[in-house]
């Protein structure tokens, strides 16, 4: 069984690649979603941000203020690094769970779409790094319309990140996402041909 770690940065198009994966049939763990399922409402993982921060970092509802948490770990590192402690374990004994599952049911070749992947140093528990790339002046376009910030925000929050150039220096695979779509797909389907030959289905 072939592990692809899919990766990069913000708006860089890495959840369209995750998309097609998924499509042409190829199992995906999302650990993006993972992190959000590890603080649900009633989860350990939440108790343990409540015993960590306070109580105030929770809702009226007892859910995690996520506005409230992000800005506190954007501004604080100390705290940045107690969340991910939080959050990382518990996510990664879900992609092992996983691997595990996909690896009993023969799936010659599976996703783990992890934004931090070199950052958490999960990419040495791959076979492949595909890192989904596009210019700076793209991505900070893309993250504007997609999450209405400014561009003074959204570039505090690429600063805050491994640079891409770091990035590249792990990547097996660079997925160019700064043409269009077709592009893009073409460039994913060729890739998924060198591991599984004609049988990919793309």
């Amino acid at each position: 069984m072939i592990v692809i770690g899919l990766t990069g940065g913000i708006a860089s198009g890495k959840s369209t690649v995750s998309a097609e994966l998924r499509r042409l049939g190829l199992p995906i763990f999302d650990a993006d979603q993972e992190a959000r399922d590890a603080v649900a409402k009633g989860s350990k993982g939440l108790a343990l941000v409540a015993e960590a921060f306070g109580q105030e970092y929770l809702t009226a509802e007892g859910e995690m203020d996520r506005a409230k948490v992000s800005q506190l770990v954007f501004n604080d590192k100390d705290a940045l690094k107690k969340l991910e402690g939080i959050l990382h374990k518990i996510v990664w004994e879900q992609a092992e769970n996983f691997l595990e599952r996909c690896h009993g049911v023969g799936h010659p070749v599976v996703v783990l779409d992890v934004p931090l992947l070199i950052e958490t140093g999960w990419y040495h528990e791959v076979d492949k790094v595909w890192l989904v790339a596009v210019s700076r002046e793209q991505q900070i376009k893309r993250a504007m319309i997609r999450s209405g910030m400014s561009a003074e925000e959204v570039e505090a929050r690429i600063e805050a990140q491994m640079s891409l150039a770091e990035k590249k220096k792990y990547a097996d695979v660079v997925l160019d996402n700064s043409g269009n779509l077709e592009d893009t797909l073409a460039a994913v389907h060729a890739e998924l041909k060198k591991l599984l030959g004609e049988d990919c289905g793309c």
